[in-house]
């Protein structure tokens, strides 16, 4: 990462920091304003029944102040008088008719304390009764007083008594409503004080509580994030480093691969050519032809270790175990390498001490493809001397461990080299390549092959004197047989022979057709070829139909219109059982399950080995053949 770069994110942290810490007092800010917005609320609420109880009192004060003034004015004969007063009664007692009501409800509804409230209902009932006096004397008032006007100046004195009586009476309701009053007010007083304390003593409570919450966020959550934050960015910086330097590398190996690709296409390539020439003797066209097999053989391994070395970056490597002859792969690979040794005059010698088993259970492709690796890089970096092989059954608990050690008298490599050598796109001297060729992928790959056969690849050297990397693998199961009874075995294995039988060939590519039908022909097969999975389905269709099914079909499983995982499947499905052979670029790991799970009976990857080919297609048609005697559909 760069400077800038990080100064950025630091300064960003910063930012953020600031804005947790305003967002917390924002917060708490929030809470305060919304603790004071329900006090205001108890507040309006007790106010509202102390203002509509205080109105209460001033309108019955009113009520019998308009009767007073009634009968006064009655009294003295100031009849103009009487009209204004009868209105302030009217709406004095409407007024206070409506406020009751108001009141009596509220309380009804005020349910929250209970004690408080039956209090409040004890003491409306008490002044129930002085209020319905006051009520009944102010309405008997008010038709009384109707009357008089229109009748005024002659008034009786019967009516100036009801009158007075009237007044009377409300003067009584008055004295006696007026307490019940005060007390209401007084029970709301005592409520208000009571429910300021309650909610002052709950907001100092929530206010505390927020506290906390605000300070344990920034001391167990913001502050430890940023503290991770930073060490992410420390540590990010550390890997963005190193993945620099290895871009770096990396970018050096890719070259030198492009190099190891170049040279075997180019003898490819050029003897081809060379290949065109009519003056060519047969010698030498057998010479070329076998160059251009031999630079084949080393740009498909070299391919096969790419697709090794993508499987294991991506985790995706797999291993099959199975019966392995340990002697026959020993002898094998020392048989294969051994021109490779006589060409730099170097003496190859294979040691297999009597402890070794004959059959062991491992995956054989990988344990060849690591002892081919080791043997090669000890050619390779081997000019004069010996390569020793040595395989034997070291003393360990279970399980058994199988060691086999490569031992060279090469320029060797240095202490502080030696562990480097096994990691991933990292060679130990530029100059070695430049001088002695290869990828540098060979020892990384061999050592994840063997850690996944439950093993290691050990080194010890001197530089100037040599080598020797061991090779050791745990081995679950052993079997102890001579190597008289295999080669017997061997031997009678039956000749691969294709006469009389019926093939279709399936690939999108004229090429891999016209290759594959040249190897066939010559065992003396009938050959009909398919462009792609459906052209391949119609044709075997039409061979059921017409009596002349085919025997076996070959197919490429990528192939355009249908490729060979559906077309192998709609067959299945078909009720067709002619055995298939999945013939496909596709070698990763997983592959050949994905093939086999597809209803294929045998997965071979290209380029395909000729002999391999044929003794393959015999035996899975000799097998067909014995089980079934024509191809069938499913009812």
């Amino acid at each position: 990462m760069s400077e800038p770069n990080s100064n950025q994110i630091l300064r960003s942290i910063t930012r953020f920091r600031k804005l947790a810490i305003g967002s917390a007092a924002f917060v708490a800010v929030l809470a305060a304003m919304m603790v004071i917005s329900v006090i205001s609320v108890l507040d309006a609420t007790t106010a509202t029944k102390i203002s509509i109880t205080s109105k209460q009192r001033l309108l019955a004060q009113q009520i019998l102040t308009d009767a007073i003034t009634i009968d006064h004015a009655i009294q003295i004969q100031h009849w103009d008088a009487l009209e204004p007063a009868l209105g302030d009664l009217q709406q004095s007692t409407q007024d206070i008719q409506e406020t009751h009501l108001f009141l009596t409800e509220f309380v009804h509804q005020s349910g929250a304390n209970q004690a408080h409230t039956e209090a409040e209902q004890a003491v409306l009932a008490d002044i129930a009764l002085p209020y319905q006096s006051m009520i009944k004397a102010a309405v008997e008032l008010n038709k009384l007083t109707i009357s008089i006007i229109r009748r005024s100046p002659y008034i009786d004195q019967l009516t100036l008594d009801r009158v007075t009586a009237a007044k009377d009476e409300i003067a009584q309701a008055h004295a006696a409503l007026l307490p019940g009053i005060e007390k209401i007010v007084s029970l709301e007083e005592q409520k208000y004080e009571s429910e300021i304390d309650q909610s002052i003593a709950y907001a100092r409570l929530g206010m505390i509580i927020l506290l906390g919450v605000l300070a344990a966020n920034i001391l167990f959550i913001i502050e430890p994030t940023f503290l991770i934050i930073r060490r992410q960015l420390q540590e990010l910086d550390k890997a963005t480093k190193q993945a620099a330097r290895s871009d770096a590398v990396r970018w050096r190996l890719l070259s030198n691969m492009g190099h190891e690709f170049r040279t075997p296409m180019n003898a490819i390539v050029g003897f081809t050519d060379l290949l065109a020439e009519e003056s060519l003797s047969e010698s030498e066209r057998t010479r070329l032809t076998k160059s251009i097999c031999d630079s084949s053989t080393q740009l498909t391994h070299l391919i096969e270790t790419m697709l090794d070395m993508s499987a294991i970056e991506s985790g995706q490597l797999r291993t099959v175990t199975e019966q392995c002859n340990l002697h026959q792969t020993l002898e094998r690979l020392c048989n294969n390498a051994d021109p490779l040794s006589k060409a730099k005059q170097l003496d190859l010698n294979l040691h297999i001490d009597q402890s070794c088993p004959v059959e062991i259970e491992t995956d054989t492709k990988r344990l060849e493809q690591i002892i081919y690796n080791l043997i090669d890089n000890a050619i390779k970096f081997t000019d004069a001397g010996r390569i020793d092989i040595s395989a034997a059954l070291i003393d360990t608990p279970t399980p058994q461990t199988l060691e086999i050690k490569i031992t060279d008298t090469g320029v060797g490599i240095k202490p502080e080299d030696q562990q480097s050598i096994f990691e991933l796109f990292t060679q130990s001297d530029d100059n070695l390549t430049r001088s002695f060729g290869g990828a540098g992928l060979g020892l990384t790959v061999s050592r994840e092959l063997a850690h996944a056969l439950n093993g290691d690849i050990a080194v010890e050297s001197t530089p100037g004197q040599g080598s020797t990397f061991t090779l050791t693998i745990g081995l679950k199961e052993t079997l102890q047989q001579s190597p008289a009874l295999n080669i017997a075995a061997n031997a009678q294995s039956p000749q691969a022979s294709l006469e009389s039988i019926k093939l279709l060939i399936v690939d999108d590519a004229k090429d891999n057709r016209v290759l594959l039908e040249h190897i066939l022909k010559r065992t003396g097969a009938t050959i009909e070829q398919a462009h792609d999975g459906q052209q391949a389905i119609d044709a075997i269709n039409n061979a059921i139909e017409n009596q002349s099914p085919f025997d076996l079909i070959l197919m490429d499983m990528q192939m355009p219109v249908l490729d060979g995982y559906h077309a192998t499947v709609e067959l299945r499905e078909q009720g067709i059982t002619i055995p298939i052979i999945a013939l496909t670029a596709h070698a990763l790991d997983g592959d050949r399950e994905h093939c086999i799970a597809a209803g294929c009976d045998e997965y071979m990857t290209k380029p395909i080995n000729k002999d391999a080919l044929i003794k393959s297609c015999a035996h899975l048609v000799a097998k067909w053949r014995a089980s079934h005697a024509q191809p069938r559909r499913a009812a």
